[in-house]
């Protein structure tokens, strides 16, 4: 069948695709493509063209509408997907040599030459807006986008800067895509997308696989939640926040035309109406309805009054909503202006017609906070009452304001001022110390009692006092100071502070960056830890040293002799260990009691520590057993000096209460040159050379050298 013949030549050169299409269930997707002409080969890879063959394109047909209109989805081998926007014709069978379920289809790809269908969808949106609420309309839009761009889903979303936390508000999921993975409701943002986003810049994705391994390895989220192409546009950058709309698939990948990007600009346009009412404060909400157009739905009362030349007052407008606020008509308004004044109760009255005289010679804007009283029940209310005057060109004054009933913020205002009361007190008799101060001037703000009495500051001098004073390092605010102005949270931090008078201290503070009073502040919490530092500390010792004598205990011992054994190595220079226990010691204690025993054993603590030089270390391993180990001894004739030292120190009699008690010496010594790895072989040689000496006679020493392995032996 001559099919180019059918649909003219002037297709061959078209920038319009046109194909001929068979329904047929002998290909994979139902479609056979019988011809096709340049424009296609062109916009797809395609190069079948013999019609008994089935494309390698896959084919997806939209629902055609009354217009014979539908959107054709095309994946080529490559697994991109282009959408064309085409007219479908039926073919009558002699028209197609016999073959039946023939179409003609003639289009563009979408986006390119489509603004009925984007004018179509503009308005769509922009009248919903109108028709619905916000987010009702929002959703349509987010829909009808999902829908205009063929993909698997649409969503608009929000993203909190700070902890690139990422909230769909609004999602549209194709209901013809079995499988779709689900969409979490709030995830984390990938650093790359959002910092585009922050910059205004669109995120265009046609092949997530295309992008550049380290961009590809940040977009973790994307790449698990399936996506194949995306387009992202920044809608709305608040303070801490970015709004976008994004449209995904998930099944193929797509080509994205400029044209794409164009149309989901304008659509994000469109939402941003609803994203900013969702971000602004209510303050600002209230401001824009104060300035709104006069009508009945205006909360409170909107109004006009002018005054002649002659002092003649008159209404040229009041709304309804006088009737709700005071329960007088705009009627009664009307008849009788000056009711507008005396509704105002007798000790507000003054202040708000000086406040409108006021404004009336300066022509310029004005507010002022009264309370009213209502016509039937005699109930207060309080109204903010503003608006600006200017000179009308007649004459006349004329005041143009609005009053609105702010009782019930008037209220949340009086019980935050209790709360905030109550909470000064609570804070200012709390047994934590509690302060702000100026972010600028280091001064405080607020201080309880706790904070002064633990300064030791006057009562009356606390508020204003320097902060800086309070640290007794200088850098150490300056650290905390930096730290805590780049939003880092200090928490539970030790440090050095001293009082008013000098007397140094240990707190441990906590810092975090506020507003305080309209400024940014720092409130900081402090605790007094100076006792537990000395337990700690004390424990710490404890934990090291013999509680009877001071000395180190075998464990802190052990720690100085690995040390000794490399300082040795180091510097090729030896050490020596003197191990021995007391000759005598149990028959002092079998004599005197252990009450006096343990007294021997704290002097005999003492007085190895005046024996010992500052770089020797001394140890009691247990009961009546000690040791030292000493560095830098060269000869026999210096360690024997040492020897003489202690037997003399030791040896010499112990009183106390009418008791006396006398004991020896027996020492077993060891010099070590930084070979030896295992430290309790060279304490079992020191104490082996103990025994020899007690076995020598007592009050005597020997000696072991760890590097020649020989004994030498010298009587003391």
């Amino acid at each position: 069948m001559n099919f180019e013949g059918l649909v003219g030549q002037a297709a061959r050169y078209s920038p319009d695709i046109y194909l001929v299409i068979q329904r047929t269930p002998d290909c994979r997707d139902g479609f056979r493509l019988l011809y096709a002409n340049n424009a296609f080969h062109t916009a797809v890879s395609c190069n079948v063209r013999d019609k008994d063959s089935c494309c390698a394109c896959q084919f997806k047909l939209g629902e055609i509408d009354q217009n014979q209109q539908a959107l054709l989805s095309i994946t080529d081998g490559e697994a991109v997907t282009k959408t064309f926007r085409v007219s479908i014709t039926d073919l009558p069978s002699e028209h197609t040599g016999g073959l039946t379920a023939c179409m003609l289809m003639v289009g563009r790809r979408a986006g390119i030459s489509l603004s009925e269908e984007r004018e179509r969808l503009y308005s769509t949106i922009a009248k919903k807006f109108i028709e619905l609420s916000p987010d009702e309309a929002a959703l349509n839009a987010v829909h009808e986008a999902g829908l205009y761009f063929d993909v698997d889903a649409s969503y608009a979303a929000r993203v909190d800067v700070q902890n690139r936390s990422m909230d769909f508000r609004y999602i549209w999921r194709n209901p013809h895509i079995p499988d779709l993975p689900e969409t979490p409701q709030r995830h984390e943002m990938c650093h790359w997308v959002l910092d585009q986003l922050r910059n205004g810049d669109v995120v265009k994705i046609d092949r997530l696989s295309d992008l550049a391994p380290d961009v590809l390895e940040e977009c973790a989220v994307l790449r698990t939640s399936g996506t194949k192409a995306c387009i992202l546009v920044p809608v709305l950058q608040a303070d801490d926040a970015v709004w976008f709309i994004g449209i995904h698939t998930f099944e193929n990948s797509r080509c994205w035309s400029d044209q794409d990007v164009d149309t989901l600009k304008v659509v994000g346009n469109l939402l941003g109406n609803a994203f900013t009412q969702t971000e602004v404060a209510w303050s600002l909400k209230e401001t824009q309805r104060r300035f709104s157009d006069v009508g009945a739905n205006i909360p409170g009362i909107v109004y006009q009054i002018r005054r002649t030349e002659a002092g003649q007052l008159s209404f040229s407008y009041i709304s309804q909503g006088v009737a709700d606020l005071t329960g007088w008509s705009p009627a009664d308004m009307q008849n009788d202006p000056s009711l507008f004044e005396r509704i105002v109760i007798r000790q507000d009255r003054g202040r708000f017609r000086e406040t409108l005289e006021r404004a009336a010679q300066e022509y310029d804007l004005w507010t002022t906070d009264v309370r009213i009283r209502h016509r039937n029940d005699e109930t207060i209310k309080w109204v903010r009452a503003s608006g600006r005057t200017h000179l009308g060109v007649n004459g006349d004054t004329v005041w143009n304001g609005l009053m609105l009933d702010i009782s019930q913020h008037r209220q949340a205002e009086e019980a935050l001022r209790i709360s905030e009361e109550r909470l000064r007190r609570i804070l200012g008799t709390s047994p934590i110390a509690i302060g702000i101060s100026h972010v600028k001037t280091f001064k405080l703000l607020f201080a309880n009692k706790r904070l002064a009495q633990m300064y030791e500051i006057p009562r009356n001098d606390i508020i204003g006092f320097d902060t800086r004073k309070f640290y007794k390092e200088p850098r150490m605010h300056r650290r905390h100071w930096v730290d805590t102005r780049r939003g880092k949270h200090l928490d539970n931090i030790e440090t050095q502070c001293q009082r008013t008078n000098g007397n140094p201290f240990w707190a441990q503070i906590t810092t975090r960056l506020i507003e305080y009073g309209g400024h940014e502040a720092i409130l900081w919490w402090a605790f007094d830890i100076t006792e537990h530092k000395h337990t700690k500390e004390a424990l710490a010792h404890l934990a090291h040293h013999d509680a009877l004598t001071g000395l180190a205990n075998r464990r802190l011992f052990e720690e100085h002799l690995h040390n000794a054994i490399a300082l040795a190595a180091r510097t090729d220079r030896p050490g020596v260990l003197f191990y021995f226990d007391l000759d005598g010691f149990k028959a002092v204690n079998d004599a005197h009691g252990h009450n006096f025993g343990d007294w021997v054993l704290d002097q005999v603590g003492l007085r190895l520590r005046h024996v010992l030089r500052e770089s020797d270390i001394g140890a009691r391993l247990g009961g009546d057993e000690f040791a030292i180990i000493a560095h830098g001894i060269e000869d026999i004739r210096a360690i024997e000096a040492v020897v003489e030292k202690m037997q003399t120190a030791i040896s010499t009699p112990y009183k106390k209460e009418g008791k006396m008690a006398k004991i020896g010496l027996s020492i077993g010594v060891v010099r070590f040159f930084g070979h030896e790895s295992d430290i309790h072989d060279l304490v079992m040689c020191a104490d082996t050379a103990m025994y020899q000496a007690k076995q020598a006679g007592k009050g005597t020493y020997r000696l072991i050298n760890m590097a020649r392995n020989d004994n030498l032996t010298s009587n003391s």
